[in-house]
């Protein structure tokens, strides 16, 4: 089935911005029947959406996309809904501070990157309730494809490996060398640290590789108030270039039920390598 294209059921134009799509909606609200509640559901939905600047470029996104789920009136309501508590406008979306899911999701993502350890986003971020929240919205919405497939095959890969040996060889074969020791001490591979298996890593069994996954570009677009900021860290901290950065695939593991864990991939030559792994 076609996405639900609010632009087209209200007639309004892709190339208005958002502040000027809040406005005309806003008029038409104000001249729409009480009792017309099927429009006023519509225009009061399209609201939430079109005009904010992050609910309206994930939209956008999906919308453009024929191969994403399916668009409808649920996912609509979903998406008006996400940031509802706190930080709504484009402005309250990139405070560190605010209070809604989004405001909180972007301090964290920030602060991720600024911590001169980390070469990227936390796992931990990844895997939180405030990213649950956005699935469906904002991961699987960039990359994709062979990409996906040939990331998703890595972090399978290493989840056969029961053997500490084996496992420390691998690691050198498929993560980036700047990362190499954050690896190692995600797997407890670390000095000081002990290997039991990916079961005790993660406290489960039957671990698989989530499909969906989130992309760098996502946090790009709603988190970042200085993406040159986030690309020179990477740079200094894990020695990654600009086109590394963007190919960013964030995976989670699960056991099936819940998100136990994680796994950062960026592409380099031709292959994925390892970033960051972590249990939730």
């Amino acid at each position: 089935m076609a996405h639900y294209d609010l632009y087209r059921s209200l007639g309004l134009s892709k190339r208005a911005t958002p502040q000027e799509l809040a406005a005309e909606i806003e008029q038409r609200l104000a001249t729409t029947p009480a009792d017309d509640v099927g429009q006023l559901d519509q225009l009061s939905t399209a609201q939430a959406i079109l005009g904010d600047e992050t609910r309206r470029s994930l939209y956008d996104q999906r919308l453009d996309d024929p191969s994403a789920p399916e668009i409808d009136v649920a996912s609509l309501r979903e998406l008006a809904a996400l940031n509802e508590s706190g930080a709504g406008s484009p402005e309250g979306t990139k405070a560190a501070g605010g209070t809604g899911k989004v405001g909180q999701f972007s301090g964290q993502v920030r602060d991720s990157f600024r911590q001169s350890r980390i070469l990227a986003i936390m796992i931990t971020a990844v895997v939180t309730a405030v990213i649950a929240g956005l699935v469906g919205w904002g991961t699987g919405l960039f990359g994709g494809g062979d990409a996906q497939s040939r990331a998703t095959s890595v972090v399978e890969d290493m989840l056969k490996i029961d053997d500490e040996d084996e496992l420390r060889d691998w690691v050198k074969e498929n993560s980036m060398p700047k990362s190499r020791e954050e690896v190692l001490t995600g797997l407890n591979l670390g000095d000081g640290q002990s290997f039991n298996g990916f079961d005790a890593l993660f406290g489960s069994d039957d671990l698989e590789v989530d499909t969906t996954f989130v992309s760098v570009e996502f946090f790009k677009m709603i988190a970042l108030d200085d993406v040159e900021e986030m690309y020179e860290g990477a740079k200094k901290n894990a020695g990654l270039s600009r086109e590394e950065v963007d190919s960013m695939l964030i995976f989670s593991i699960t056991d099936g039920t819940d998100v136990v864990g994680g796994a950062s991939l960026v592409e380099r030559d031709g292959d994925y390598k390892l970033i960051e792994v972590d249990a939730a």
